[in-house]
């Protein structure tokens, strides 16, 4: 659960970078060293976040999905619930 709270950050970190680019001081000078280098690191940090990122959080995703699944007790609570209640109707039927 851990890793889902950075990968989250980090996808938040990069909307936040990609925010800041509409600011009025990049805006008006495009080709300052400043800009250049903040514009350099957000297609770094948008590059990393769509390949590296975003499949790894899906990844994690299914497989702590699939533990959840495999350690649930739920499907077979529920048959046998079923069957109890079945063979009591069955019993009331009979009697």
């Amino acid at each position: 659960m851990k890793t889902h709270v950075t990968y989250f950050a980090s996808f938040f970190a990069v909307s936040c970078f990609k925010y800041g680019l509409s600011s009025s001081t990049f805006s008006t000078d495009m080709y300052s060293l400043g800009t250049q280098i903040y514009m350099g690191l957000i297609q770094i940090s948008h590059i990393v976040q769509a390949f590296v990122l975003g499949p790894r959080l899906i990844l994690s995703v299914r497989e702590y999905h699939a533990k959840l699944v495999a350690n649930s007790d739920t499907a077979s609570a529920m048959t046998q619930l079923f069957l109890r209640s079945a063979s009591m109707c069955q019993l009331a039927v009979v009697c």
